[in-house]
């Protein structure tokens, strides 16, 4: 059994920190270890950004909101704390997970292993805020051995809506910034606060031994536990300039060594 099958989970951080790199490497090492792996893109701004990361193309599925009836049908979940249900309304999918088979592959990108999600985007002026795209980003769970990652906006809005309220673990990715280690904190703090089961830190685009290190004494001395960490790598940068897929690079077997930390800190709880 693999110890991460049916965990959701979501990764986080400041604007610029690397989150979609992050979110993309771990796809790619979970694929590589045989897990089944769902990728919710829950970022309402960036239009293909972690798409052409994972894939390399540029033609999207259809938005989920579309699926389950657009705004009209799914609202914000300050205003609407209800779970999201099926477009009949009858069926909470937090009770009763949703079956890939249910889902037209009109919403979705399959490639090998990897199923990929877009809850929707921002496409209008006066369009209104991503709020109905949270409430799916929160309750969307999907029926089978999957694990699920969660893609969400930079910053911390999303915990003013309650995205984490079902998701396993939260990673917050940091890179060498000061407002990326404030946000961090910030996170730490609210994952607490949410009684989140795990909340720990990626290390990300990090250059020398000397900065990693000034950023671990920083974390630890806030009692914010850390996973891991990917150094700079030109590769991932030339993908993220070019808008390609992140092909094989040295950042690879750095985040299989957090995978397999992650996966050992199943195996042990």
């Amino acid at each position: 059994m693999k110890p991460l099958i049916g965990k959701r989970i979501l990764i986080c951080g400041k604007g610029g920190s690397g989150k979609s790199s992050i979110v993309t490497l771990m796809a790619q090492v979970l694929e590589k270890k045989g897990y089944p792996v769902i990728l919710i893109d829950g970022d309402a701004s960036n239009p293909v950004g972690l798409l052409r990361l994972v894939t390399g193309g540029t033609v999207r599925p259809l938005p989920l909101i579309e699926f389950f009836g657009g705004r009209e049908m799914v609202l914000c979940p300050v205003d609407d704390p209800a779970p999201l249900t099926r477009i009949d309304g009858s069926r909470a999918l937090i009770d009763e997970p949703i079956q890939i088979d249910e889902i037209p592959s009109c919403y979705y990108i399959r490639d090998n292993n990897l199923v990929f999600f877009q809850v929707g985007k921002i496409k209008k002026a006066y369009e209104g805020c991503d709020g109905p795209m949270s409430k799916i980003t929160r309750d969307f769970i999907v029926e089978g051995d999957f694990i699920t990652l969660i893609d969400v906006e930079a910053g911390v809005e999303h915990f003013g809506r309650g995205i984490e309220k079902n998701v396993d673990a939260v990673l917050i990715v940091v890179n060498p910034v000061f407002e990326s280690l404030e946000v961090a904190k910030r996170v730490y703090e609210l994952c607490t606060s949410m009684q989140i089961e795990y909340a720990t830190v990626i290390l990300n685009s990090i250059r020398d031994d000397d900065t990693e290190t000034m950023i671990r004494n920083n974390l630890t001395k806030n009692n914010i536990d850390i996973l891991g960490s990917v150094r700079y790598s030109h590769e991932i940068f030339s993908s993220g300039l070019k808008g390609t897929a992140i092909g094989y690079c040295g950042a690879f077997e750095e985040m299989r060594n957090i995978i397999d930390t992650l996966e050992a800190l199943y195996n042990h709880g």
